[in-house]
């Protein structure tokens, strides 16, 4: 049995003698201390804390401005242009020119002049007295244009504009205009 163990025995000799120097070497130069592995036991003690679930962060939708709503019955107030509408001829302020006429007429001439004269007066005072018909029955209106706050713009006839100047901030309502509080 001893001669089984001897190569055992050789090999360990040979290696303890080959480690040799190197020992002598590492008490003058001693290697790095390896790293000590924790206690099994330690580890166990505090378990790692296991992660905790981060909330995601709501989706944010974001909503449209809301529309500015368009009256669209408002405006402004463009022009205001005073008119002025002839009115129609009865034939009573002719009639009455025609006579009025041939009656100054007849005083200027002798004769045929004086038929003459008065032919033209009657034709010049019924003319003149259809003018004057006309003017009388005129009515004067003022034109107000409204440029309205959806695009359109709107042209009223009113009585009396009074209270309406450009850039007043109207509501048209039918054919009548108020004027719209800020």
């Amino acid at each position: 049995m001893i001669v089984q163990r001897l190569p055992a025995f050789l090999a360990a000799a040979v290696l303890l003698a080959a480690c040799q120097p190197a020992a002598e070497n590492a008490e003058a130069n001693p290697a790095p201390a390896e790293p000590v592995a924790a206690a099994p036991a330690a580890a166990e003690a505090a378990p790692a804390p296991a992660p905790t679930p981060v909330a995601a962060a709501p989706a944010v939708v974001k909503k449209p401005a809301p529309k500015k709503q368009v009256c669209v019955d408002c405006g402004t107030v463009r022009s205001v242009e005073q008119k002025t509408e002839k009115g129609d001829g009865s034939g009573a302020g002719a009639l009455a020119g025609a006579v009025i006429g041939g009656v100054i007429g007849h005083q200027f001439g002798d004769g045929k002049g004086k038929k003459a004269a008065t032919a033209v007066g009657a034709i010049g005072g019924a003319v003149a007295g259809n003018e004057i018909e006309k003017r009388a029955k005129s009515e004067t209106y003022y034109e107000v244009t409204v440029a309205m706050d959806n695009g359109t713009t709107r042209t009223l006839n009113l009585a009396d504009a009074s209270g309406y100047a450009v850039g007043t901030k109207v509501r048209v309502v039918g054919e009548a205009l108020e004027v719209v509080q800020k």
